[in-house]
């Protein structure tokens, strides 16, 4: 007998171990994901925050440029200063500017004030003239009016503010302690379709890079303009390099690759000329905290499950013992071993089944030698039944002998007779086939009623119409001679008559019907009969009784009878006997 590679028992304990490792491994897994998802979610509620008070800051900075350009631009003692500041200018033609001339713009410039810190002013106009809230000692801003975007700006209409972003810073006193400016600047007509003006606003970069700078490196926070160009930044190296784009404006975050690292990113749009707020949290922050919490997670699941799997190991190892003693016993009694026992008993349900299998063997060696037994007894009485036994071939040969002999001398009705003796008494003997054709059990009838016809002086006619598709139809052989003799003895009292036999084919059935007209049944004895009292003769209950076993309720018997009618018997045989039929 090959056996398999695992056996029940190592099949069990691998399966009550992985019972332990998949849930271990899955609520492992889920918890991973959801400590990642729950960490990411605070990450971003901790950006969004940060967010939300840099952008009130820088706000109000960038709120607080646009208000002054108001305050100067729409200011008429303002622009009247500048106009007759301007004609004298001209007027002088010197190129030189008595500033105590004009000390009325300066006081007005130092009187603005500024939201965040300090502010440079720049009032540039035609001809090479400004004003500035700072000193211009030693520091020539005539270079201004030769910048690129002073051209870009001239060729387009007044009263436009264009956002610059991040330039050097222009004053030199001031170069070392804010080396780079956030520059915004406007144009304005000081005289109607005459030369142009412009005011140039300037915040030191490191206002902005101290309010990202109080979030230290988590998260991450920058200014960008509409270009996608780092403004400000809380690493001033990051200053004027391209911001990580944006891919999904949709969703509230994203994840980016930026700088060869990979961040949550989160974007608040400013009401100022397409700039920007990012937040940049690196990703790596956020989940670093999950691989601690996972590895000691995992060293804890570890140590129970180890534990765990060393207890389950040691009771499975106890439960199973009885159930492997079992298996070997009932290896070895299949090999031939009955004397063979497990001992394996306990109140449980292996004890019981280990009690019971050794009663069981107990029981089938007392069956073995009693069957033996009886096949010694058995062996015994066929020997002395075969020495009794009258050889049947011998008492045919000697009537048909006989009946030749009988033929010879002239007696033909003599022969005839025990012809039918013969055919009768080898139809009784043979048990080779329990079913016949239906012609052969007619032609054992007709045999019978030679013999009766012979015995009694008065003759009883025997009628036979058996439809040509019912002749080869196999019957329980004996089945319609114990109802003749029945109708012959009981139904006719042995007086003459006629027995009729009709059979015909319905499909599922075989319908036959025995008829005599006899002296018949009273009322009374047919209420008993059809009420379920046992029918009259021998041979008709052992009949019913036979075919009842064979067909079941597919079989079916019915009798009719009144006096001086004679009586009827029906029977409902099944086409197929060995088959299921359905029935109709």
């Amino acid at each position: 007998m090959r056996y398999p590679l695992l056996g029940w028992r190592q099949k069990l304990i691998l399966t009550s171990l992985l019972c332990l490792v998949v849930p271990s491994v899955i609520t492992l897994v889920m918890l991973g994901l959801y400590a990642k998802n729950e960490l990411k979610v605070k990450a971003v509620e901790k950006a969004e925050q940060a967010l939300e008070v840099a952008e009130l800051y820088t706000s109000n900075i960038m709120q607080d440029m646009v208000n002054a350009f108001n305050s100067i631009q729409y200011d008429s003692e303002t622009v009247t200063d500048l106009r007759v500041a301007w004609n004298k200018y001209r007027q002088d033609g010197t190129g030189r500017v008595d500033f105590f001339s004009f000390k009325r713009i300066s006081e007005k410039l130092d009187r603005i004030t500024f939201f965040g810190g300090h502010t440079y002013v720049t009032i540039l106009l035609p001809d090479g003239l400004y004003f500035t809230n700072y000193s211009t000692y030693n520091n020539d801003l005539g270079f201004m009016y030769e910048e690129p975007w002073m051209a870009e700006l001239a060729k387009g209409p007044a009263n436009v503010t264009e956002w610059l972003g991040t330039q050097p810073n222009y004053v030199g006193a001031d170069e070392e302690k804010y080396p780079r400016l956030v520059t915004i600047i406007r144009k304005f007509q000081l005289y109607s379709n005459r030369d142009s003006a412009y005011i140039v606003l300037s915040k030191p970069e490191n206002q902005f890079r101290q309010i990202f700078a109080k979030y230290g490196r988590d998260p991450v926070l920058m200014l960008v303009d509409a270009a996608g160009t780092v403004v400000s930044h809380s690493d001033p190296g990051q200053i004027g390099l391209a911001a990580p784009p944006r891919t999904s404006p949709d969703k509230p975050y994203e994840l980016v690759d930026w700088d060869g690292s990979e961040y949550l990113a989160i974007r608040h749009d400013l009401p100022f000329a397409g700039w920007s707020l990012r937040s940049l949290t690196p990703y790596e922050n956020v989940i670093s905290n999950i691989g601690v919490l996972f590895n000691r997670f995992f060293v804890v699941q570890l140590v129970f499950f180890l534990l765990f799997s060393l207890l389950l190991l040691y009771f499975l190892n106890q439960w199973t013992k009885p159930v492997m003693k079992l298996a070997r016993t009932a290896t070895k009694v299949e090999k031939g071993f009955l004397e063979e026992r497990s001992g394996v008993n306990g109140r449980h349900e292996v004890g019981f089944l280990g009690l019971a299998f050794d009663r069981m063997l107990d029981r089938i060696q007392d069956m073995i030698v009693r069957v033996e037994e009886e096949q010694t007894r058995k062996r015994l009485a066929e020997l002395e039944l075969l020495q009794a036994q009258i050889n049947p071939h011998f008492l045919f040969n000697t009537l048909n002998s006989l009946r030749m002999q009988v033929i010879l001398k002239g007696e033909e009705e003599i022969g005839a007779i025990i012809g039918s003796l013969s055919t009768l008494l080898r139809m009784t003997i043979n048990r080779n086939n329990e079913f016949i054709p239906l012609h052969e059990e007619v032609e054992t009838i007709e045999h019978y009623m030679q013999l009766m016809n012979f015995r009694h002086h008065e003759k009883v006619a025997l009628k036979v119409n058996l439809a040509s598709d019912t002749l080869l139809i196999d019957v329980p052989r004996f089945t319609l001679q114990p109802l003749v003799e029945n109708a012959y003895i009981h139904g006719l009292r042995q007086k003459r008559g006629t027995i009729r036999i009709t059979a015909w084919r319905q499909p599922p059935y075989l319908h036959i019907e025995i008829r005599d007209d006899g002296t018949g049944v009273d009322e009374h004895k047919m209420a008993d009969i059809r009420s379920g009292a046992p029918v009259s003769g021998i041979g008709l209950k052992n009949v019913k009784e036979r075919l009842h076993i064979l067909y079941g309720n597919l079989f079916g018997m019915e009798m009719d009878s009144s006096p001086g009618a004679g009586t009827t018997l029906a029977l409902r045989i099944p086409l197929k006997p060995r088959e299921e039929i359905n029935d109709v």
